[in-house]
C-alpha cells in the first residue's frame, strides 16, 4: 500500500509510543491532579512534555496549554479572541477563506445571534489568490477600527499555500489586534518561533507529526488571558477543565522534538519526492498542479492537483483499489467527500473543485516506488473514467 495521505494524519512514531508507554506502564500512570507521589510523579511528566514542546516552538511553558485536537485549540484560540473584543467594545475578526473548518464554524457561532459574548460578531473573510496565497495587504484592507481578532493559518491544509503570517501578525500587533495563527499542518514541517515571530494565539495537533491522535495543543501568549472552553475543573491552570492525558502529552513532546531535529533532512528528502510526483503526473494529460511554484510558498510535502474530466469521488475508489491512499481535501467530514471550499475561495468553478486530489507525502512514511505506482495508478484512473469504463 501507498499510503499518500500523511496530512490527514501520520503514523504514530515508534519514540512517541514508547513515551506514551513509560507513562501508562510506569509511575506517571496517576491524575496529574492528585495530591500523592503517583499524582507528583504524573504532573512532573506532565511539566516535562510541556517544557519539550514549549522548547520545540520556542515558547514559554506557561504558554503552552494541552488540548484534544487542533480543532479545540482552535474553538478555543477564537473564543479568547472574541471574548477580548467583547471587553473592549470591538466585535469585528478577519479570517482568510481558506481556514479549516474548525476555525470557520466557530465563526458563524460567533456572527449568530445567539453566539458568546452576545453574538452578533462581525465577520469579514478575506480571499486568497489563485495560488491559494493571501496577501498582507488584503488582510490590512479587512481591518477597521474594531477589529479585534485576525486569524491567519501558517500553511493550508488543502493546497500546501504558506500564508505571510510573520508580516501579518506585526501588522495586527501594531494596531493592538490579537493575531492567531492555525498551525496544525506546519508544526514538525516549517520551523516556528512563537515569541520572535509575535504571535498570540498558535494551533497544533500531534497526529500531524508522528504524534497520537486526540492531542494538541494551544499556544496562548503571557500578554493574553485565555477564555477557557471546556468548563469544570481548574487543570491547565485554570484554562481548560478535564483530566490531563499525561500519555497523550509525552507521546506529543517526543514526536515534536523527533520532527524537530530532522525537520531540515526531512524536508529535503520530501520535497524531492514531492518534485518527482508533480513532474510524473504532469505528464498525465489533463493535470494540472496547483498551489505556488516558489517552494518557499508552499508545505514541502503536499501535492495538490486537478484532473480534467475525473471526479474525485470515483477516483478515490479506484485509487485506493489500486493500493494507492489519496484524500479529496480535509479528512474532518467523517468520510463526506465534498467541494473544497479552498478551491471555490481560490476562483475555481464546482467542475473543477470536483475534480481536486491531495497527495500528501512523509519523510519516514514514502519511498521512491510509492511515488511511482501512485502517479502510474492516477494515470490509469484518468483514462478509466474518462473512458466511461468501470
Amino acid at each position: 500500500m501507498a499510503y499518500l495521505d500523511n496530512a490527514a494524519t501520520t503514523r504514530t512514531s515508534a519514540a512517541a509510543i514508547d513515551a506514551m508507554r513509560r507513562v501508562m506502564e510506569g509511575e506517571a500512570f496517576a491524575n496529574p491532579a492528585s495530591q500523592h507521589a503517583a499524582g507528583d510523579a504524573a504532573l512532573r511528566a506532565l511539566e516535562g512534555a510541556r517544557r519539550e514542546v514549549a522548547a520545540c516552538l520556542h515558547a514559554r511553558p506557561s504558554e503552552v496549554e494541552f488540548v484534544s485536537c487542533g480543532s479545540e485549540a482552535n474553538n478555543q484560540a477564537l473564543l479568547t479572541g472574541a471574548a477580548y473584543g467583547a471587553r473592549e467594545g470591538r466585535r469585528h475578526i478577519v479570517a482568510s477563506a481558506i481556514e479549516h473548518a474548525s476555525v470557520l464554524r466557530m465563526l458563524d457561532w460567533l456572527a449568530s445571534a445567539d453566539g458568546p459574548f452576545g453574538g452578533g460578531f462581525d465577520v469579514t473573510l478575506v480571499r486568497p489568490n489563485e495560488k491559494g496565497v493571501v496577501s498582507v495587504e488584503a488582510v490590512k484592507e479587512a481591518l477597521r477600527e474594531d477589529t479585534c481578532l485576525v486569524s491567519l493559518m501558517y500553511a493550508n491544509n488543502e493546497v500546501g499555500s504558506v500564508q505571510p503570517v510573520r508580516d501579518a501578525c506585526r501588522m495586527c500587533r501594531k494596531r493592538g489586534i490579537l493575531f492567531h495563527t492555525d498551525a496544525v499542518q506546519a508544526a514538525g514541517h516549517l520551523p516556528i518561533d512563537f515569541t520572535r515571530d509575535g504571535f498570540d494565539l498558535l494551533s497544533v495537533s500531534a497526529h500531524k507529526f508522528h504524534g497520537p491522535r486526540g492531542t494538541g495543543a494551544l499556544l496562548c501568549s503571557h500578554r493574553v488571558a485565555p477564555t477557557s472552553l471546556v468548563l469544570g475543573g481548574a487543570q491547565e491552570r485554570g484554562h481548560r477543565a478535564g483530566t490531563a492525558n499525561v500519555a497523550g502529552a509525552a507521546g506529543m513532546a517526543m514526536a515534536l522534538r523527533e520532527a524537530s531535529d530532522a525537520l531540515e533532512a526531512n524536508k529535503t528528502q520530501v520535497e524531492r519526492l514531492r518534485e518527482q510526483f508533480a513532474a510524473r503526473v504532469s505528464q498525465i494529460d489533463g493535470v494540472h498542479v496547483l498551489g505556488p511554484a516558489d517552494a518557499s510558498l508552499r508545505l514541502p510535502g503536499i501535492v495538490a492537483l486537478t484532473v480534467d474530466g475525473v471526479d474525485h469521488e470515483p477516483a478515490l475508489v479506484l485509487l485506493d483499489e489500486a493500493g494507492v491512499c489519496v484524500s479529496a481535501g480535509s479528512a474532518c467530514a467523517a468520510g463526506a467527500v465534498e467541494t473544497s471550499h479552498v478551491l471555490s475561495a481560490m476562483g475555481a468553478s464546482p467542475e473543477v473543485a470536483r475534480t481536486y486530489l491531495r497527495v500528501s507525502i512523509d519523510a519516514s512514511e514514502n519511498s521512491e516506488q510509492d511515488i511511482d505506482t501512485a502517479a502510474s495508478a492516477l494515470a490509469k484512473v484518468a483514462a478509466r473514467l474518462r473512458g466511461g469504463a468501470r
